[in-house]
């Protein structure tokens, strides 16, 4: 299948001033770069999760927020998707509690609730769900800019019935923004949709999720994820490029 080349995210980068590694296989490449001077990171390879068909487009950003904070938003055919598998997960092995060898996504199901809250607009409630420990903390990331941002690929007129339907997540947990977003059309917009949603979720995480400040700054242990190009890169290693211009750009898309 054609798409977007690495020529061409590697000029699309340099308008955004993001620093890029491009892979030996066209499509696959890392973007880096630092936010208020805290590291993210995304990358595109093949899918680490089964629910992610062809690539995936994946990201991290290390924003030393709340560690407590757990809070997840997906699209309504991706929590349709994921709670069907936990269900089977559960009940083909008669367990009484969570596998925690599930995906920590899956977990999540099993363990807390969808949440809302009044001023959280219906167009974004028809289209994502909110699922989290705590309402409060979920209410505090999911702010105007994070809502708009999402609504962007859900509502767009270029946005056609597979892309609409395709895997959108984020997670923020132990202090980190995490993304995974199906590079469904394989185009230049979808990276740079994934690219502004990350950095607009870990710039909501910094202003309105920081850490209580009783809060001791052990972490938990960083969370087991299958590789991609690379083993890991974007969830076990350091993002590269953290030197790279990018807060500007992060900043305004959030304002």
């Amino acid at each position: 299948m054609g798409g977007v080349t690495n020529a061409e995210v590697a000029r699309w980068a340099a308008t955004q001033q993001l620093a890029i590694v491009l892979q030996a296989t066209d499509g696959y490449f890392d973007l880096g770069g630092d936010l208020h001077g805290r590291p993210w990171r995304l990358e595109c390879g093949p899918a680490a999760r089964g629910y992610v068909r062809g690539l995936e487009l994946r990201g991290r950003a290390d924003m030393d927020a709340d560690t407590d904070a757990a809070v997840m938003v997906l699209n309504r055919a991706l929590l349709e998707s994921l709670e069907g598998l936990a269900y089977e997960a559960i009940t083909d092995t008669l367990q009484t509690t969570v596998n925690a060898d599930l995906p920590e996504e899956i977990r999540w199901l099993a363990m807390y609730e969808e949440v809302s809250w009044p001023g959280l607009p219906a167009s974004f409630r028809q289209h994502f769900a909110v699922v989290a420990e705590h309402a409060e903390t979920a209410q505090r990331w999911v702010q105007a800019p994070l809502v708009s941002q999402l609504l962007d690929i859900a509502e767009s007129e270029d946005v056609d019935q597979d892309r609409a339907q395709s895997p959108v997540l984020l997670m923020l947990v132990r202090g980190k923004v995490y993304l995974r977003m199906e590079h469904t059309r394989r185009t230049l917009a979808e990276v740079a949709y994934a690219t502004h949603a990350l950095l607009v979720a870990a710039q909501s995480a910094m202003q309105h999720v920081a850490p209580m400040p009783a809060q001791m700054s052990s972490e938990a242990p960083e969370p087991s994820v299958e590789g991609a190009a690379g083993q890991g890169a974007v969830h076990d290693a350091p993002p590269p490029g953290n030197d790279a211009p990018g807060q500007t750009r992060a900043s305004s898309e959030a304002a």
